[in-house]
């Protein structure tokens, strides 16, 4: 359900190969069924945003992380700490940039935002609410100034400080597995 499609890539290149040099890759783990997203031990659905995001985020973490090892071995301590980061450490932390995600102009200087309102009173009054709230007239008055700097700036100043949350999200789980390769050194 989540990550590489296996079937495609083995008309390509044939069957996927795991050079292991501690422990055991994600993608042997995901590909006989012991890593699986659903499983009481991995599933942190009730800890996301929304299913779209946490469909997003766990296909990105199988590809990104497909021929990394696991840090920690047995299998079961691996998986307890990995949903326990992502459900007490990481989302509390992400949540509020997942909320706010589409609200955000990258190209805008500044955005301000405010809201006024002027009550006068005078005889007689007329009950605004059930709360026995009473005033003669009322006026609400609302406003957004977006201020646009220079556009040329903005776009490259975006290009090259722009991190997706799902990137900085999984940047923290690196240290979920081994950053060994290979122990071979050539030495020549």
């Amino acid at each position: 359900m989540y990550g590489f499609d296996w079937e495609i890539e083995d008309k390509f290149t044939g069957k996927p190969e795991n050079h292991d040099v501690y422990t055991i890759t994600l993608g042997e783990l995901h590909r006989t069924g012991v890593f699986d997203w659903s499983s009481d031990i991995l599933n942190w659905r009730d800890a996301a945003i929304d299913d779209e995001q946490y469909t997003r985020v766990c296909s990105y973490f199988l590809e990104r992380f497909e021929f990394r090892e696991i840090s920690i071995t047995p299998f079961y301590e691996w998986a307890r700490r990995l949903r326990y980061r992502l459900v007490y450490e990481l989302m509390p932390k992400y949540k509020p940039l997942y909320e706010n995600i589409g609200g955000i102009n990258p190209l805008a200087d500044s955005d301000e935002y405010g809201k006024d309102r002027t009550i006068t009173s005078a005889y007689p009054e007329t009950m605004l609410s059930g709360n026995s709230d009473y005033a003669s007239d009322g006026r609400d008055f609302e406003y957004e100034h977006i201020k646009i700097g220079n556009l040329s700036e903005r776009e490259s100043q975006y290009i090259e400080q722009f991190r997706a949350v799902d990137a900085a999200m999984l940047d923290e789980l690196e240290n979920m597995f081994t950053c060994m390769y290979t122990t071979a050194v050539n030495g020549w």
